[in-house]
């Protein structure tokens, strides 16, 4: 007896009825079939055939300018592709770390009620696909 005889299967087969119950068993062999699925999936490319036909990452807004003025900065950009707004951010530091002033749908903003001083200014586009990066930073010093 050394292979295995059909009472061997059968003792196999008791076993697995025992484990998994038979109303289980269909959905271990579904969940081996979409394992092995993927498996290959992924080995043949099909993943990152998947992943290119995600949204692309909208950019980040550009010709950022700031035009200080009377206890205020005018912050104005050109427009992004697909951008649906866009959040103007803050600092009172070069490089950050900045705090969200204004959101809008316009591709300029006015800061106004400020002190002296000068302020660091970025701008993000919003998009379907998310929040972009921090565009170029600009300063104003209002007087």
């Amino acid at each position: 007896m050394g292979e295995f005889s059909i009472f061997h299967w059968l003792v196999v087969l008791a076993i697995v009825l025992i484990f998994f119950g038979g109303r289980r068993i269909p959905e271990v062999m579904k969940g081996l079939g979409e394992g092995i699925r993927s498996f290959k999936d992924g080995m043949s490319g099909s993943a990152q055939a998947a992943s290119a036909s995600q949204p692309a990452v909208i950019s980040a807004p550009g010709g950022l300018t700031a035009k200080a003025g009377r206890a205020q900065v005018s912050v104005s950009w050109s427009p992004a592709a697909g951008a649906s707004s866009y959040n103007v951010k803050r600092s009172g530091t070069s490089g950050g770390p900045y705090a969200l002033i204004a959101s809008t749908a316009a591709t300029s903003y006015s800061d106004e009620g400020l002190a002296v001083g000068t302020y660091y200014y970025v701008v993000t586009s919003i998009g379907t696909s998310g929040e972009s990066s921090n565009s170029i930073e600009v300063s104003g010093t209002p007087a």
